[in-house]
């Protein structure tokens, strides 16, 4: 089945149609055979910030009758992926991590919704995303190439903080677990502009920055 009723209004943003097939019995967490689920075909429709009042209402009313907010669909997207990349805003961004969405899963690219969100430049979102890991231990670095004062590429660390708007906004990777060694951090290999590394307890003092 290519869509269910349910997966239809949501992509549609119809808040009271999705009210009232929920009411009615309709499984939140039923999928398509592309893997996508209600809240994931509502997030993946939204339009760029901010995001619509409605459509917010309709994410939170999914989150709050036990929608999975880490389901991930074939390509291993969540949610919360969809919402970084269609720029949907910091209060999209915190409803889906209130209700568990985490911003470290990866999909089969290897990239996460940190990663996403970074390479969409923006900054409210990425620092929702960096205070939710901080909340579950984890500390965040960034490495960004930005352009220096004299035109040419310049590469610079962040720790817990979004990188400078002026950061080169191109693809990379991020693994979800990595082992730093103290004084020389290990990062994962992208294809250049952002890195992102996260482990979930090392001594943050004794970096080598």
């Amino acid at each position: 089945m290519l869509h269910t009723p349910l997966i239809s209004a949501a992509s549609c943003g119809k808040l009271r149609l999705v009210r009232l097939l929920v009411e009615g019995g309709a499984q939140v967490n039923g999928s398509n055979q592309r893997g996508e689920t209600p809240l994931l075909a509502a997030c993946k429709a939204l339009g760029g910030e901010p995001a619509w009042k409605e459509s917010v209402k309709l994410l939170r009313f999914l989150l709050q009758n036990k929608a999975d907010p880490n389901a991930q669909d074939q390509e291993g997207r969540t949610a919360l992926m969809y919402a970084c990349m269609q720029r949907a805003g910091a209060p999209v961004a915190s409803a889906l991590v209130a209700a568990g969405a985490d911003p470290c899963i990866e999909d089969s690219s290897g990239a996460s919704a940190l990663v996403y969100a970074i390479n969409a430049q923006h900054q409210p979102t990425v620092q929702v995303l960096i205070d939710a890991c901080r909340a579950k231990g984890r500390d965040i670095i960034i490495i960004a190439t930005e352009t220096g004062t004299n035109r040419g590429p310049v590469t610079r660390r962040y720790l817990n903080v979004p990188p400078s708007p002026d950061s080169s906004p191109v693809s990379c990777m991020s693994p979800s677990d990595i082992i730093l060694k103290t004084g020389s951090p290990i990062t994962g290999r992208g294809a250049g502009g952002h890195r992102v590394a996260t482990r979930r307890s090392w001594n943050k003092n004794n970096l080598d920055f």
